[in-house]
C-alpha cells in the first residue's frame, strides 16, 4: 500500500476520534489558541496556508483571531490528504460563514498540482503533517513548502518531538514520525531556509511538540 493511500484510509476511520480526542480531550486546540493569541503571525490582508490542515484547527482559530481583532482582506487556503478531515472541517466553514477560507484534497508532495493562484503565502502553517511522510520525503515537501511562500513570509511548523513517551504515543498509535531539533534543523537549512527559530510552547506541550518558524 502506498504512504499516500495508507495515511487516507487511516484517517478516513480516525476522523472524529481526531476531532474529539486530540483537539477538543487533550487541548490541542487549546493550546494552540494560547500561542497564536499571544503571537503576532496574523495581520491584515494576510494571505495563509494551513498545510495538511486535517478538521481546520489552525485555520479555525486564526480565522476568529482575524474576526476579532477586525483584520480585513484576510484570506485562507487549507489542503489535507483525507477527504474525512475535510469534510468535518468543511461543516464549520459553512456553519460559520467563513466565505475567505478556500479547501482542497491535496498531497503536499504534488504542488505543482495547486491551483495558481495557491502561491506567494505571508504564512504557511503545518501543524503535525510532515509526520506521515516517508522519510525520504520529507525534505520534498519542506522545498515545496519553501517554494509557496513571499520572499517575506514566514512558515511555522508543529512537530512531534522524539522521546520515550512519544514513541509509544505517536509512533505506534498515530504511526508517526517523530524529530529532534538537530536534525529538523539542518532539514530546513537544506530545504532553502535561512532564518530558523525554536519557539516555545507551555511546559506541558513543550515535552511533546517541536515548533520551528523559518524565514527564507
Amino acid at each position: 500500500m502506498s504512504s499516500e493511500n495508507w495515511v487516507q484510509k487511516f484517517y478516513a476511520k480516525r476522523a472524529s476520534l481526531y476531532e474529539r480526542l486530540f483537539v477538543d480531550f487533550l487541548g490541542w486546540g487549546r493550546e494552540l489558541e494560547t500561542f497564536f493569541r499571544r503571537s503576532g503571525y496574523i495581520q491584515p490582508d494576510f494571505k495563509i496556508l494551513d498545510a495538511g490542515c486535517g478538521t481546520g484547527i489552525v485555520t479555525r482559530i486564526l480565522y476568529r483571531l482575524a474576526q476579532e481583532r477586525g483584520f480585513e482582506g484576510v484570506r485562507f487556503h487549507a489542503f489535507d490528504l483525507t477527504q474525512n478531515m475535510l469534510d468535518i472541517f468543511q461543516q464549520w466553514i459553512a456553519t460559520h460563514g467563513a466565505d475567505n477560507i478556500e479547501l482542497k484534497q491535496a498531497d503536499v508532495l504534488e504542488a505543482h498540482a495547486f491551483p495558481s493562484s495557491w502561491r506567494e503565502y505571508d504564512l504557511i502553517v503545518s501543524s503535525t503533517m510532515l509526520e506521515y511522510l516517508p522519510e525520504d520525503k520529507i525534505m520534498d515537501a519542506l522545498i515545496n513548502l519553501e517554494r509557496l511562500l513571499s520572499n517575506n513570509g514566514i512558515f511555522l511548523a508543529f512537530l512531534t518531538k522524539r522521546n520515550t513517551l512519544t514513541q509509544w504515543l505517536a509512533e505506534k498509535w498515530w504511526r508517526t514520525n517523530l524529530f529532534e531539533e538537530s536534525e529538523t534543523q539542518l532539514r530546513f537549512y537544506k530545504a532553502g531556509f535561512a532564518n530558523i527559530k525554536f519557539k516555545n510552547f507551555s511546559s506541558r506541550w513543550s515535552k511533546f511538540i517541536i515548533v520551528i518558524e523559518a524565514k527564507k
